[in-house]
C-alpha cells in the first residue's frame, strides 16, 4: 500500500494525467492507498514487506504497459490525423527514439556495407599485414557513424518544435504541443522501419581487381542504393511537414487575424533557421570528426 501522495504520483506517471476523485476513492477502497500511519516507519514510509509488494506491483504494471504499446500505436498508425489528443508520454518518446534509430540505420548501414565490400576486396589481393588493423578501425568507424547518425536524425527531427511552440503558444501548452508533434512519429517510424529493412537489400557495388577501374559502374550502383533510401527519407519529411500543417490549422482555424497559410509558412521558415543553426553548431563538427576518422584508415 502507498500513501495518497505516492499513489497519485505513480498514477500520473503511468496514465499521463491526474486521477479523479472517484479513482482515488476506489484506490482507498481496494487498499492501494493506505489511510493509516505506520508508527514503525519514518515520515510515512513503508515497511519492508509493503515496499516489496509495491515494487512487485509496479513491475507488473510496467510489464502490462509495455505489452500495450502495440495497442496504443495501432490506431494512431492507421488514422494519425484523427487522433488530435494523444496521451502516453513514455510511448511518444519511445516512438521518437525508434524513428531516430531506424532512420540512422538506413543510411549508416549502406555505408557500412559499402566499406565492408571495399575492405574484402582489399584484403583479398593485398596481403598487407595492416589488414587486421584496418578491420578494427573500420569497425570503430561504423559504430561512430551510426551513433553520429542517430544524433543527427534526432536533432533534425526536433527542428520543427521551436516554430510550433511559437506559432501555437497562445492555444497549446508546451506539453500539448510536444505531444501533438511526437504523435506524427508513429507513421514516420513505420516508414523508417521499411527503410532500415531495405538498407540490408539495396545493391552494393562488387569490388575486385577487374572492377575497380570501372568507377562509373560503382558510382551508379551507389547512387541507385542511396536514391531508394532518399525516397524513404522524403516520404518521412513529408509526413512531418503535413503533421506540422495539421497542428497549425488546428490551433488557428478560419477567421483569424493572421491566416493559417502565413502561420504555416512562418513555422517552416523558423524550422529552416533552426536546421541551419544545427548544421553550424552540431552537424558540421560531427561530420568533420567522421572525415578525420576516414583519414586514419
Amino acid at each position: 500500500m502507498a500513501t495518497k501522495k505516492e499513489w497519485t504520483e505513480y498514477f500520473a506517471l503511468i496514465n499521463d494525467r491526474e486521477p479523479s476523485a472517484e479513482e482515488v476513492i476506489k484506490a482507498v477502497e481496494s487498499g492501494d492507498i493506505s489511510i493509516n500511519t505506520n508508527s514503525n516507519t519514518k515520515d510515512g514510509g513503508f515497511a519492508e514487506a509493503e515496499l516489496s509488494e509495491k515494487t512487485h506491483k509496479a513491475y507488473k504494471n510496467a510489464k502490462k504497459q509495455a505489452g500495450n504499446y502495440w495497442v496504443w500505436i495501432k490506431p494512431i498508425l492507421g488514422h494519425p490525423s484523427e487522433h488530435a489528443n494523444v496521451t502516453g508520454t513514455i510511448f511518444l518518446w519511445l516512438t521518437f527514439a525508434i524513428a531516430s534509430i531506424t532512420g540512422a540505420l538506413s543510411f549508416s548501414n549502406v555505408v557500412r556495407r559499402s566499406l565492408n565490400a571495399a575492405y574484402q576486396s582489399y584484403s583479398a589481393f593485398s596481403g598487407n599485414s595492416q589488414a587486421t588493423m584496418i578491420r578494427q578501425s573500420l569497425d570503430a568507424f561504423n559504430m561512430q557513424l551510426f551513433f553520429y547518425a542517430v544524433v543527427i536524425f534526432a536533432i533534425l527531427y526536433l527542428a520543427a518544435l521551436p516554430g510550433l511552440l511559437l506559432v501555437n503558444r497562445t492555444v497549446f501548452s508546451v506539453k500539448i504541443t510536444v505531444s501533438k508533434y511526437l504523435k506524427w512519429f508513429v507513421p514516420l517510424t513505420f516508414i523508417n522501419i521499411i527503410g532500415a529493412i531495405l538498407s540490408f537489400f539495396v545493391p552494393i557495388p562488387s569490388m575486385s581487381i577487374s572492377t575497380l577501374s570501372d568507377t562509373e559502374s560503382i558510382m551508379r550502383t551507389l547512387f541507385n542504393s542511396f536514391s531508394i533510401l532518399a525516397v524513404i527519407a522524403v516520404i518521412g519529411v513529408a509526413i512531418l511537414m503535413i503533421g506540422q500543417q495539421f497542428m497549425v490549422m488546428e490551433a488557428h482555424p478560419n477567421n483569424q487575424k493572421i491566416d493559417a497559410l502565413w502561420l504555416v509558412l512562418l513555422q517552416w521558415i523558423m524550422s529552416i533557421i533552426v536546421i541551419l543553426i544545427e548544421l553550424k553548431i552540431v552537424i558540421t563538427p560531427l561530420l568533420e570528426t567522421l572525415t578525420k576518422s576516414i583519414g586514419n584508415f
